[in-house]
């Protein structure tokens, strides 16, 4: 397996990503925003959907998209304060409208279906570089921000009075996030990202209290899932990102089952 290029190109792909993506996705998780990353994901087909018609790499669009919608998500997240739902729906239907528009001027839909649901043969060796120069300081970031970004997570108002600058932090934690998803649209796909940012987290909860804990065994689950994804993929000629949820899925219910004993 490992003798295929593409397959060690998508080992590593799908490593960096398991890592970084429970790190920021357990933020999000205790904001009780955990639907940002269901938004910003149709965002990022978006973006893709204007690569494959402008003919430029379509990582390139859904991270400059991406990137637009999470800026502009905290703006309307301050606009309907209270109701932070309402931003979210904006968003999500604005992405899926244009998609649609575009998607039906694209000939040809293979290109799209390894967007949406994600393939192991499509990782380029110049999608990896800008995987690895976007995750080395997405990491870097929340090991220096962590300490502030946690306490924005329990108390904005508290955050604010001590000092700390609440509104560039969430709009860095944003901005994550959309970096994020757009680094995993070729090993999960734009419709199953944000399962790799909330259910490794989810299903740490249901064992740790200790954050430092539940990051890491996110981080565990995360790596677990993603790689025995990609090897089922391989084998069964599968979806990686069908493949890699089921896993999640058949994790949570273990936990689940395991409590109720």
């Amino acid at each position: 397996m490992l003798r295929y290029a593409f397959m060690q190109r998508a080992f590593i792909a799908g490593i960096i990503i398991s890592i970084i993506a429970p790190l920021i996705g357990n933020y999000i998780i205790l904001k009780r925003f955990s639907q940002i990353g269901d938004t910003l994901s149709h965002s990022a087909i978006l973006g893709v959907a204007l690569g494959l018609l402008i003919g430029i790499n379509p990582l390139i669009g859904a991270l400059v998209i991406t990137i637009f919608f999470a800026i502009a998500l905290e703006r309307l997240r301050k606009e309907f304060k209270g109701f932070a739902e309402i931003s979210l729906s904006m968003i999500t239907m604005a992405s899926l409208g244009f998609s649609a528009i575009i998607f039906s001027r694209i000939k040809s839909s293979a290109n799209v279906m390894n967007y949406l649901f994600g393939s192991i043969v499509a990782i380029s060796r110049a999608d990896l570089i800008l995987i690895l120069l976007i995750a080395i300081p997405s990491v870097l970031l929340i090991l220096i921000f962590q300490k502030e970004l946690l306490y924005i997570c329990f108390d904005e108002d508290g955050a604010y009075v001590s000092g700390i600058n609440v509104k560039l932090l969430n709009l860095v934690l944003n901005i994550l996030v959309a970096l994020v998803i757009g680094i995993s649209l070729r090993i999960v796909g734009g419709f199953l990202i944000s399962a790799l940012l909330v259910i490794p987290g989810a299903i740490s909860m249901k064992l740790v209290s200790n954050f430092r804990k539940l990051q890491l065994y996110s981080v565990l689950i995360s790596l677990f899932s993603v790689v025995f994804g990609i090897i089922l993929s391989f084998y069964l000629n599968i979806s990686p990102g069908g493949s890699i949820v089921v896993i999640f899925t058949c994790l949570y219910a273990i936990t689940e089952f395991k409590k109720g004993m």
